[in-house]
């Protein structure tokens, strides 16, 4: 086995430079596999790369402010998760309240007040939406005093705002329109974006559970140092579409929402 293995190696270390090694990498994964398993396969290797292709990004016609987007309960999307729903609200609240405080360290960069947990908290026991306590969080007066410094965004929080919204919204942002916004007018203003389109996909799930699994796997890939739970920084984009299809819409929607404020704050520093 030892042999094998340092054969294995010279074999990789040969066809280093080759511009085939991707695929090289693909002809011998099998063999490799067999002998020593998955799991040291992926390590020598890396694990196999698969590729979902996104959905055609839907037109979008509705105000990011109405409700009415995300109150439909008749849809097929609204009634998945259901392991998570029929909890208890005693069973539920140690998610919830972990949501409140993240949401709350990636949109303000701060921890929210224990009266603020206790607030949010009722409002989500009482039936109402992750996506509505996100909104009043961002839409209230401390946010908005936030979003009144005058800072300029880094290079790489514009850049990414363009590219991002190009191929996930299938919006067109001007960039040195959006070099006069700061971090937290852009952070608003494309995860509002974007829960309107996941809206509009969810009119067809499979198409929003794939938008997501390829939106989760490039961020997983492109900015590994970002995410510290297994799940957010898996590059399989087939994982994300396995959870995105048994969790609730609520949750699919919390987690594109951290995702993107927590990246945003990663790529507004000045020191990447």
């Amino acid at each position: 086995m030892a042999k094998y293995l340092g054969f294995v190696i010279i074999l990789l270390s040969f066809s280093a430079h080759s511009l085939d090694l991707e695929k090289y990498k693909e002809q011998i994964r099998g063999h490799v596999k067999s002998m020593f398993g998955e799991e040291i396969s992926n390590k020598l290797l890396g694990e196999k790369k698969v590729s979902l292709e996104l959905p055609n990004i839907p037109k979008v016609e509705v105000d990011a402010t109405s409700t009415k987007v995300y109150s439909d309960k008749n849809r097929a999307i609204e009634k998945q998760g259901s392991s998570f729903k029929s909890l208890s609200n005693k069973e539920k609240r140690k998610y919830q309240v972990a949501f409140i405080q993240e949401l709350y360290e990636v949109t303000r960069n701060s921890e929210p007040k224990q009266d603020d947990v206790i607030k949010y908290l009722n409002v989500l026991e009482q039936g109402g939406s992750r996506e509505g306590v996100y909104r009043a969080i961002t839409l209230d007066d401390v946010y908005s005093s936030l979003e009144s410094y005058d800072e300029t965004p880094e290079k790489a929080l514009s850049d990414f705002t363009v590219k991002y919204g190009e191929k996930y919204l299938g919006r067109v942002f001007d960039g040195s329109s959006i070099r006069k916004l700061n971090l937290w007018s852009i952070k608003r203003i494309i995860t509002e974006k974007t829960l309107e389109v996941m809206d509009v996909l969810a009119n067809n799930p499979k198409d929003l559970y794939t938008w997501y699994a390829v939106f989760s796997a490039e961020l997983a890939t492109k900015y590994p140092k970002v995410w510290q739970t297994k799940i957010r920084s898996t590059q399989d984009p087939r994982v994300h579409l396995n959870w995105a299809s048994q969790a609730p819409f609520q949750h699919i929607k919390s987690e594109t929402i951290i995702k993107l404020h927590k990246l945003m704050n990663f790529l507004n520093q000045s020191n990447l």
